[in-house]
């Protein structure tokens, strides 16, 4: 009797159901168009250190070559890397440490610094005029690409010994842009 009962119930409510039903007119439907614009874009993820002491007591007669320098990017269309220096002929310039400045009528070595992408050359010199590290590279993937160079400076006798708290120094720019 029981069993009767719960199927009388189940009956009724699915006759109630299809009874409680609209019918619909023809099917009605609509759709969204999705449009984005990507903008070109570059990224640097890491510069070389802000300070490199290349070599101390450098004897005449004697190149130094800096250890890989890196500059890693990302970019989403075509970039370039360029290199330039606060010194108009790229040759490092006496500079006093206590002070943070430059030294008036100061001491200039012999050679400018100069760059690479290997440490065997071939050698470009650094110029407050800047040139292309890389020139028009391709679109790099979200892991991006990183690109090494080094320095080198070529000691002369023509460069004397600074006094105490005095070194020769230069400043390097780095600049990373697109189209290149």
């Amino acid at each position: 009797m029981r069993y009767r009962f719960s199927l009388l119930v189940v009956v009724i409510c699915v006759a109630h159901l299809g009874c409680g039903r609209v019918q619909a007119g023809p099917e009605e439907s609509n759709s969204t168009t999705v449009a984005v614009s990507i903008a070109p874009s570059i990224a640097v993820v890491a510069w070389p250190d802000s300070f490199l002491a290349m070599a101390s007591d450098v004897v005449p007669g004697k190149e130094v070559t800096s250890s890989a320098l890196a500059v890693s990017v990302k970019a989403n269309s075509p970039w370039g890397i360029e290199i330039s220096c606060d010194l108009p002929d790229g040759r490092m310039k006496e500079f006093d440490r206590g002070v943070g400045a430059y030294v008036s009528n100061a001491a200039l070595l012999t050679h400018p610094l100069q760059w690479s992408l290997s440490p065997s050359g071939p050698w470009q010199a650094v110029s407050s005029i800047p040139s292309s590290i890389v020139p028009s590279q391709p679109p790099t993937d979200n892991n991006g690409e990183s690109v090494e160079f080094y320095l080198r400076l070529v000691a002369d006798y023509g460069d004397r010994p600074l006094e105490e708290g005095r070194d020769y120094r230069i400043l390097l720019r780095y600049t990373a842009g697109l189209t290149y």
